[in-house]
């Protein structure tokens, strides 16, 4: 089967397996998962503001993590559409405190969200009433990093309209984002003692202490396919996954998601 032919099954569906589907668990996942329930609980129970920062490099599954935790709340807890209990919004390229309070209010499905000519302390109020009459119990912020590398004055406004968030609120807030997030909070104190809390969530290494997760990785990962396989835990395969995918979740499901598609 050519090329072509092979788009065209891809298309059609007759090849619909992909392991973005699954979810793989592993020491690092079931650590940072407990810490987003612990921000979340201590939230729920003192009902004051709670930040959790979960900072890594891109490729690692920082968003698919929390999208998990959020899929799993909607199993346990009763579902109610007019209730939000966890609120996932993509941050704004160049935030600022007008842009970002949009692109909240455009998940909380309001219909004003894109209003010209409504001021930010207009779209900050509707932010604060909606989160409440919608009973919003964590606010999670991916791409957090937009906020150090955006270099104006909107950045920095953007930030401190978190911080003024988290004060007339009583949810739990986490910022998703690269490794140089931490410097957002390096730089702005008051952030920082809300922050206090951090995930460091990382590619997988390969070291005689640490090798062992990866090699759970990938035993996971083979049970999880369709389709036979050689062994994915021999020597020279755990190696040569290691070396293509460098520990990165996301290229190692490239990799066996495109192996899959070409046996199938």
């Amino acid at each position: 089967m050519n090329a072509i032919n092979l788009y065209e099954c891809y298309e059609h569906g007759e090849y619909s397996f992909t392991l973005r589907d699954r979810f793989i668990h592993s020491p690092q996942v079931e650590r940072a998962l407990t810490r987003l329930g612990d921000i979340h609980g201590d939230s729920r129970r003192t009902r004051a503001s709670k930040g959790l920062l979960i900072q890594g490099p891109s490729g690692v599954g920082k968003s698919t993590l929390v999208k998990e935790y959020i899929r799993s709340l909607e199993e346990l807890e009763s579902h109610d559409p007019q209730k939000r209990t966890v609120l996932f919004v993509e941050m704004p390229s160049s935030p600022t405190k007008k842009n970002l309070a949009a692109a909240i209010l455009a998940e909380l499905k309001d219909p004003f969200a894109e209003a010209r000519g409504h001021s930010a302390e207009v779209k900050f109020a509707r932010v604060v009433l909606l989160l409440k009459n919608l009973g919003v119990e964590m606010l999670v912020l991916d791409e957090a990093q937009h906020l150090v590398d955006y270099r104006r004055n909107g950045a920095y406004e953007a930030a401190d309209w978190i911080k003024s968030l988290m004060n007339e609120t009583s949810i739990a807030f986490v910022l998703i984002g690269l490794k140089r997030t931490e410097n957002l909070l390096l730089a702005n104190e008051q952030l920082r003692r809300r922050f206090s809390a951090t995930v460091a969530y990382d590619r997988f290494t390969f070291s005689a202490n640490t090798s062992l997760h990866f090699v759970m990785l990938l035993q996971a990962i083979e049970g999880e396919l369709p389709v036979q396989t050689i062994s994915f835990v021999e020597p020279a395969m755990i190696k040569r996954f290691y070396l293509a995918s460098y520990g990165l979740i996301d290229y190692l499901i490239k990799i066996v998601d495109r192996a899959v598609w070409l046996v199938q």
